[in-house]
């Protein structure tokens, strides 16, 4: 199914799909907790996982060994990296959580090149500089343009993006095991929607606080969207190159900008140093994909 489609391709499309499943979720928190979001959003994905499995995008095995790696995506990135990209949502707001954590390109190419075996040429390094560039620039915001946000604020976007560039690498583990995009996303999705439900219902866990159903619909609508977004990833993950399948993925920073400006410009004040930053971040995914 998704094998017939050019694994760039497949990047890009995530990258409009994630675009529109981020601004759903800015939505949504307003309503709704970051707990309530991806409890609703894992449980979509496993759904459309199931679907997507049933069309097609089976697998004749599964090996132990595939299912551990894809239930290590699932803590690794479903759960943890996720429920880190909310809180930096409400922390530091859209735009500049889909900026800093362009800072995942680095992270994955240097994981890349110490694990997959990958090189890292000139035009690569160069990219990961101009991305560097670009995070500068948004950190860098005078007083009255930065809302008073906290320095610290920014780790949160920042371990996110290292997390999701580790399971780039444990993916690819996964799928030389099983090659199903659909098992891995589903096996993935499920395995952070048990340890999400189980960490709530702690004696002194926090609990999901009120089901708003507004922001409950927008929710499930982002989850819907972040399906469609992760199963095109995954099938780019297993049938292209790290290298070459994240930056373009990573594209999604131009969508999530103009839909922050044009949905939230009271709350997300998107100045002329974010959109600099956003173009120096997409400058560089560019120029690592078209010179790898």
């Amino acid at each position: 199914m998704a094998g017939d489609i050019h694994p760039n391709l497949l990047a890009l499309l995530s990258a409009l799909f994630i675009a529109a499943a981020r601004m759903l979720y800015q939505s949504a928190l307003g309503r709704i907790s970051p707990d309530a979001v991806t409890v609703l959003v894992n449980f979509v994905s496993v759904l459309f996982a199931s679907a997507f499995y049933r069309m097609g995008a089976g697998a004749d095995r599964w090996p132990l060994q595939g299912l551990l790696w894809f239930a290590l995506v699932g803590f690794i990135g479903s759960f943890s990296g996720r429920y880190l990209s909310f809180v930096s949502q409400r922390l530091v707001g859209a735009a500049r959580t889909s900026i800093v954590i362009q800072s995942m390109l680095v992270w994955s190419t240097l994981l890349a090149v110490l694990f997959l075996g990958e090189r890292l040429t000139a035009p690569v390094a160069a990219g990961s500089l101009l991305i560097l560039a670009g995070g500068v620039a948004l950190v860098s915001e005078r007083g009255g343009e930065r809302r008073g946000i906290p320095w610290l604020h920014y780790l949160v976007p920042l371990a996110a993006a290292f997390t999701f560039a580790l399971t780039f690498l444990i993916r690819r583990w996964g799928l030389a095991w099983i090659p199903s995009s659909a098992l891995g996303m589903g096996v993935a999705n499920g395995t952070s929607l048990v340890l999400m439900t189980a960490v709530l219902s702690l004696p002194g866990g926090r609990s999901v606080r009120r089901w708003d159903r507004r922001g409950t619909g927008v929710a499930v609508l982002g989850g819907m969207c972040n399906a469609f977004s992760a199963f095109c990833f995954w099938s780019a993950i297993q049938y292209g190159e790290v290298v070459q399948v994240v930056p373009i993925n990573r594209l999604s920073v131009l969508f999530v900008i103009a839909l922050s400006w044009m949905y939230f410009r009271k709350e997300e004040a998107v100045t002329w140093r974010v959109a600099a930053g956003g173009a120096s971040s997409v400058a560089g995914a560019v120029l690592i994909a078209a010179g790898r």
